[in-house]
């Protein structure tokens, strides 16, 4: 499995990584320290989250391979991914994350849960 972020996407994300970043896709499903709590309808829901080590629960027990380093997940979420997936920004400057089989979620949430300074 591998995420490509596109060259619009690296230009937005990239000036907010340093060396302690850690990546996570999550699959808003009230699992883990990034869901508030799951969504009652079908929708498929993920959020980029750009956070530290420590933010990491156990639940984020996989990394896949991307543009900008691995990128943490829980393990079950493969189920709703492709293996090649792509996020993108769509021309109302939303992250768009899609695959193979068509768009995965039209509006994916960034959340920097890094400290300021």
């Amino acid at each position: 499995m591998y995420l490509t972020f596109s060259n619009t996407a690296q230009k937005r994300i990239k000036p907010l990584i340093t060396t302690d970043t850690r990546i996570a896709l999550d699959l808003d499903d009230g699992v883990g320290p990034f869901s508030d709590a799951a969504t009652c309808t079908f929708d498929v829901a993920f959020n980029l989250v750009l956070c530290q080590d420590n933010d990491l629960s156990d639940d984020f027990n996989v990394t896949i391979d991307s543009d900008l380093g691995p990128v943490y997940i829980k393990d079950y979420t493969t189920e709703q991914l492709d293996s090649a997936l792509n996020l993108d920004v769509d021309r109302y400057l939303r992250y768009k994350l899609t695959g193979p089989s068509g768009i995965l979620d039209p509006n994916v949430t960034l959340r920097n849960l890094q400290p300021v300074g």
